[in-house]
């Protein structure tokens, strides 16, 4: 490697205090190990394969990474929930190549309480516009997507600790309380994709912290997830005939939720992020939720 290559001697190595102990293998051995992962590492970057290009565009091309995550589920009894279902409506953005390529998501959905889960559906396009570079590239082609997802609660904790009751009285619940929540949303995707048949699933863990400012719930959240994108029929050189690619991928994903009150109206802000080795671009998202007129919580 040639930032290796131009690495010199320290010049203290040549001072008698330097020179009194030799450094032996064994304190070597850690070091090289660390130089090799670098040296790995910088040149799985420089080449991408056939099946993380297919993965990520599968991912980015379908609901699954094509909108930005939901905060996590905040009750899974579907207790002070109204109505039960959810209505969402959603937009994402995505720039590519410094600008020249800017992609679009129009996503609407619902989702329904299913004992402990939330099942939901989201029907979406893409639309895309692109400068010369692009023209003729697949990346620069819109189309339908559309989207399953399985919502759940796994931890619900109180923040900090509330004064003990008084005898005789039951323990006060503070108005602005702040919680833990951890959850689990799984997806799947798919879209046409001119031709090339992009399939996609993913399961992420949003992990948020609930806060109250008067009537207000905010709720900052990050998701951590994985997820695998498929191309079924494409082609990344003239030297093959078009084939399936793909792969699995870490995924990064977080933003802000709020709901406002009892009136069961709510809006996320967030971002999501396909991790490749080399290139890659995040997507900005907002969106709004309805789902009717809700107990006071």
């Amino acid at each position: 490697m040639s930032f290796l290559a131009g690495c010199r001697a320290d010049p203290r190595s040549a001072s008698p205090l330097a020179t009194r102990r030799r450094p032996r293998a064994r304190d070597v051995a850690p070091l090289m190990l660390i130089l090799a992962a670098l040296s790995t590492a910088v040149n799985t970057s420089a080449a991408q394969s056939a099946d993380e290009q297919a993965a990520y565009a599968a991912l980015i091309y379908t609901p699954v990474a094509g909108l930005s995550p939901l905060p996590p589920v905040a009750d899974s009894l579907g207790r002070n929930l109204g109505s039960g279902v959810k209505l969402l409506g959603r937009f994402g953005h995505m720039s590519r190549g410094g600008g020249s390529l800017s992609l679009n998501t129009f996503g609407v959905g619902v989702e329904v309480p299913r004992g402990r889960m939330r099942l939901g559906a989201t029907l979406a396009y893409l639309s895309a516009s692109c400068n010369w570079e692009w023209k003729g590239d697949d990346d620069c082609a819109g189309d339908i997507m559309i989207g399953g997802s399985i919502r759940t609660l796994l931890t619900n904790r109180p923040l900090g600790a509330s004064d003990p009751p008084q005898k005789g009285r039951q323990r006060a619940k503070p108005s602005n309380d702040s919680r833990l929540l951890v959850g689990f949303d799984g997806s799947v995707g798919y879209s046409p994709r001119q031709g090339e048949s992009a399939m996609a699933i993913a399961a992420g863990l949003p992990t948020a912290v609930a806060l109250h400012s008067g009537t207000v719930r905010i709720v900052p959240f990050i998701t951590p997830g994985i997820g695998y994108g498929r191309l079924g029929n494409v082609s990344y050189c003239d030297c093959e005939a078009p084939a399936p690619h793909g792969t699995f991928a870490l995924m990064i994903g977080g933003g802000v939720g709020l709901e406002f009150g009892t009136s069961g109206i709510g809006a996320n802000v967030g971002f999501q992020r396909v991790l490749k080795s080399s290139g890659g671009a995040t997507q900005l998202g907002v969106g709004v939720t309805w789902q009717g007129l809700t107990a006071a919580r």
